[in-house]
């Protein structure tokens, strides 16, 4: 499949009609996600792009993706499959002057939507990378090491704490 103009969309018109795209597409071409990631990635993407206008003729896009990327443990340095889930609702502005005032009611305590600038052509699987992007944890670990430096179980329930030591000091 080619992928270079496939998903190029008018975000605003393609919310306003309550356009859908989906697909299932290769880990590997999401080439932002994968860069400094362990290889090879290898899986696959399966995502959900949705337009809709809400009641106040605000225009939204509705993106969902899940999959599995390989990453390595900063705790073990080992690497794993780490599930991966995007289910967000980015509403659209139609300037960069928006977005500053829709930031600034944000900066106040009110507001707390995602903002999309809907200038010219969005592409679908750059969006869909960008979510992605953002679901994967700058330091990811394991929940509990295979084999961690206490036979598996987690390395900071390994270690005693420092300041166990210092409440044996404080009742003597």
């Amino acid at each position: 499949m080619d992928f270079s103009n496939s998903w190029l969309v008018d975000a605003l018109e393609f919310a306003h009609t309550g356009r859908v795209l989906h697909d299932e597409t290769p880990l590997a071409r999401f080439s932002r996600l994968c860069e400094g990631l362990p290889a090879p990635q290898d899986g696959t993407i399966a995502w959900r792009l949705a337009g809709r206008a809400d009641s106040q003729g605000n225009a939204w896009l509705d993106v969902r993706a899940r999959g599995e990327v390989r990453v390595t443990c900063q705790r073990c340095l080992e690497v794993f499959g780490l599930p991966v889930e995007v289910d967000n609702s980015l509403r659209l502005l139609r300037t960069q002057a928006q977005l500053e005032a829709m930031d600034a009611l944000e900066a106040s305590g009110q507001g707390g939507e995602e903002y999309l600038v809907a200038e010219g052509r969005l592409d679908a699987l750059d969006l869909v990378e960008d979510e992605l992007i953002l679901a994967v944890p700058y330091a990811p670990r394991h929940e509990v090491c295979p084999d961690g430096p206490a036979g598996g179980r987690d390395a900071d329930h390994a270690r005693p704490s420092p300041f166990a030591a210092l409440e044996r000091l404080k009742r003597h």
